[in-house]
């Protein structure tokens, strides 16, 4: 009997423990915060409608099934609806609403995502160009968590989401790269 209460009594442990590593790691300085970015072929000038149009932007951001606006040709101000399905919420669909926030063809664009209940954020993408008909593309996001729940959870999300945004700036790359004009300057 004494081995039962000490495994039961070592699994708590272990609960409490992973408990609070996680409300530590999201009380830290950047909980919310990502950067990813990647090197592309191609001008900031080829790349900017794959930020900016909702067919092109479907094909490279996972998950996104259907983009509703710019209401006015982006701006600030601007809004359009991003409908995603949720892999890791069983392949529901969720409507997230998108506001320009920063406009600036063809080198920066700025937005405030949010689902009412769920989180709102701020994701801001710059374009560099490098020259030789090469574009840096940075992605910095930050998101806030309004369930208690997502808010403990936050490392893991955070760190699920940030992989996800690298595979799309990926997939991002290898489309803008089998353009036939992705050389041209």
């Amino acid at each position: 009997m004494k081995w039962v209460i000490r495994i039961v009594g070592g699994l708590l442990l272990l609960l409490v423990l992973a408990g609070v590593g996680l409300y530590v790691a999201s009380h830290r300085a950047n909980a919310g915060k990502m950067h990813t970015s990647a090197e592309l072929n191609g001008s900031p000038e080829l790349i900017w409608p794959w930020l900016n149009d909702g067919d092109k932007l479907k094909q490279w951001v996972s998950w996104l099934v259907e983009v509703r606006g710019w209401k006015n040709g982006g701006g600030p101000g601007d809004t359009r609806v991003l409908v995603m399905k949720d892999e890791n919420n069983g392949g529901m669909l969720m409507e997230i609403a998108s506001v320009c926030t920063d406009f600036a063809p063809p080198s920066r664009l700025g937005v405030k995502l949010s689902v009412s209940g769920e989180f709102d954020g701020d994701q801001v993408y710059r374009l560099t160009d490098l020259g030789n008909g090469k574009t840096r593309v940075e992605m910095d996001s930050r998101y806030r968590f309004a369930s208690p729940f997502a808010q403990l959870m936050e490392p893991l999300i955070t760190a699920a989401a940030g992989k996800k945004a690298t595979g799309d700036l990926a997939h991002l790359k290898e489309l803008v790269a089998a353009q036939p004009t992705a050389a041209v300057r």
